[in-house]
């Protein structure tokens, strides 16, 4: 019973009122001595409830008996009762929805987000539900031990159509039904990316990942210029080792082994 009184309450009603319905649904009609009794609201209350409830339309009164001098009262069905507070709460949901989006509109500031996300775990969470509600492209490179644990990941993503394009630090090359490239292993050319795993999905959010024991954390934007920056970081990474792959000899040869000739200058 209190629950439904809770309930009632929460609809608009207050505690009295609510009582008296509750009472009046299962001993109608009654006079107001009798709700007095049954709903357990004080006698010098009653009337003054009953007034409102009246004016309010949640009870009717009904004459009978001492040549109908005696007034009783009856409540509104409470399927009537329902159907009044469902249309209304429906006219408000319709006016709410219409006038936040025009307020919404009229802001001249663009949000994105961007955020910290400590642990190894939590990041690789955010990593896993972004490529899952991925709906047009994926790029991420990383190394084998996160692609591990992204590969189902990506496979359900590919056959929803969403085109994903990988890089892959440390991996040997494998058959992967779309574009995925595999690193230049010789030293600091390698090791420079310790780490680190970074995503961009669909255009619209970046998510860089340092999994460095220590601290592991990722940083999460959907910010145009931390996107574009970080898809052309990817891209230029796979750019540069597709060059490295397809002329490996003279490319070690001009600038070393590891690439020290190049990468030691900055």
């Amino acid at each position: 019973m209190e629950e439904i009184i809770s309930t009632l309450k929460e609809f608009g009603m207050t505690e009295y009122e609510a009582k008296i319905y509750i009472t009046l649904l299962s001993h109608q009609p009654s006079n107001g001595n009798t709700i007095a009794k049954l709903s357990g609201v004080p006698a010098p209350k009653v009337y003054g409830v009953l007034q409102k409830m009246k004016e309010h339309g949640l009870v009717f009164t009904v004459s009978g008996g001492d040549n109908g001098k005696k007034v009783r009262y009856s409540p509104l069905p409470y399927k009537d009762l329902l159907k009044s507070k469902k249309d209304t709460f429906m006219e408000h949901l319709d006016f709410l929805d219409q006038s936040l989006e025009e307020v919404s509109s009229r802001s001249d500031v663009e949000w994105s987000e961007l955020f910290l996300i400590e642990g190894y775990s939590s990041s690789m969470e955010v990593v896993q539900t972004a490529i899952t509600e991925c709906e047009s492209q994926v790029i991420i490179s990383c190394w084998k031990r996160e692609f591990d644990l992204l590969k189902e990941f990506l496979l359900k993503t590919h056959q929803r159509g969403v085109k994903v394009v990988t890089l892959i630090f440390d991996d040997e090359p494998e058959e992967l039904p779309w574009n995925s490239f595999t690193h230049y292993k010789e030293g600091v050319a390698l090791g420079r990316h310790r780490g680190e795993l970074s995503i961009v999905v669909d255009d619209k959010k970046a998510i860089l990942l340092q999994s460095l024991e220590e601290s592991p954390h990722s940083v999460v934007s959907s910010h145009p210029v931390m996107v574009s920056t970080t898809r052309n970081y990817i891209r230029h990474d796979i750019y540069v080792n597709r060059m490295i792959n397809d002329f490996e000899e003279p490319i070690t040869e001009y600038y070393g082994k590891s690439l020290e000739n190049l990468i030691n200058d900055f």
